[in-house]
């Protein structure tokens, strides 16, 4: 009778090999239990559960690694989001630095902000005054011509209605400008209001 020997059980489900290679050295996929909560072992372990977690043994019969199960669709749908808000978040972290930079190459102080809003309201307030002046010249000059044209005749009255044709032409010109004025006087009080914020919101500790 042939001289048989019998391996320990627990060697068995190894003698089927599938490598994987670990440290240089070749071993077995021993064991994985499935969806329907079966192991599986060999060959047909890595049929059966290609998408749950191996183990794998050496040949006495000792676990040396664990394989993770692959992720499933929803979690790499989650990993490449989570990816996408760092690198967002790295992104306006780095445009925010960059912004500080800049305001504070321009404003060293929040006082230098203010400064620089009274100092070019000032000067707007001013221009608009001076537009308001010459309107008001305009419209005085109107009626002192309007008053001359009553008696006036013939070409001499049609040569006063001429001029005063042009002044209300120029006065509506001065009109529009002064509306421009003040709303670009309102802008830039807008403006210098959200670069305080800015600041505010960009030196805080």
């Amino acid at each position: 009778m042939p001289n048989i020997k019998f391996q320990p059980a627990y060697l068995i489900p190894i003698l089927v090999f599938a490598l994987f290679t670990h440290s240089g050295i070749a071993y077995a996929i021993a064991k994985c239990q499935g969806a329907d909560g079966k192991w599986h072992y060999g060959d047909n372990a890595a049929a059966a559960c290609g998408d749950s977690r191996i183990t794998i043994i050496d040949e006495m019969g000792r676990k040396v690694e664990e394989i993770d199960e692959p992720l499933t669709l929803e979690e790499i749908n989650a990993q490449k989001a989570e990816e996408k808000r760092k690198k967002l978040e790295g992104k306006q972290r780095a445009k925010r630095d960059m912004e500080k930079k800049r305001i504070l190459a321009i404003y060293p102080s929040e006082e230098s902000i203010i400064r620089a809003r009274d100092d070019r309201l000032q000067g707007m307030d001013k221009n608009i005054r001076l537009q308001e002046e010459l309107l008001d010249t305009l419209r005085l000059d109107v009626k002192r011509l309007q008053a001359s044209a009553l008696p006036a005749k013939g070409k001499a009255r049609e040569k006063i209605e001429t001029r005063i044709k042009i002044r209300l032409e120029n006065i509506d010109d001065y009109y529009h400008t002064i509306t421009q004025l003040r709303r670009e006087r309102e802008q830039t009080a807008e403006k210098y209001e959200k670069i305080l914020i800015q600041f505010r919101e960009l030196t805080v500790d």
